[in-house]
């Protein structure tokens, strides 16, 4: 699988939801292995956007759960409470962040940071199911 293309297809229908939302988006990609794949800025994206979908897409990627059902798992007292102090700071527990799949298999995660919370939320979930349509139409 070329992880590249992938990371752009996701890209591409993040670019395309954000649009719709009228809200501007950073979008970062990064392998299993805490790699960056791709990473870019959307024409009106806050500049310390691009900081924040890198840790989501980082966080997503390396615990294989989306940012948002994190968040409850990270809190004073729960289990993983502890995470969010590893790795220099990079885990983050922000909505708008999710493990990407292929064949079953966690290849990626793809994080992205602009609007509130809740907008990155909706423009991300619209994206996966707007790709996973698309992809499977194709296979």
């Amino acid at each position: 699988m070329d992880l590249l293309a992938f990371a752009k297809v996701i890209a591409n229908r993040i670019e395309t939801e954000s649009a719709r939302a009228d809200v501007p988006v950073s979008v970062c990609v990064i392998d299993i292995h805490g790699n960056g794949v791709l990473m870019h800025r959307m024409t009106g994206a806050p500049a310390f956007s691009m900081e924040i979908a890198e840790r989501k897409a980082y966080t997503s990627a390396l615990v294989g759960l989306r940012t948002a059902e994190l968040s409850a798992l990270v809190q004073p007292g729960k289990d993983l409470f502890p995470l969010m102090g590893l790795a220099g700071g990079r885990f983050c527990s922000m909505g708008g962040g999710a493990p990407l799949t292929t064949d079953g298999q966690r290849v990626a995660g793809v994080g992205i940071s602009g609007g509130t919370v809740e907008q990155d939320v909706s423009i991300l979930e619209g994206a996966l199911r707007e790709t996973s349509s698309t992809l499977n139409a194709a296979s």
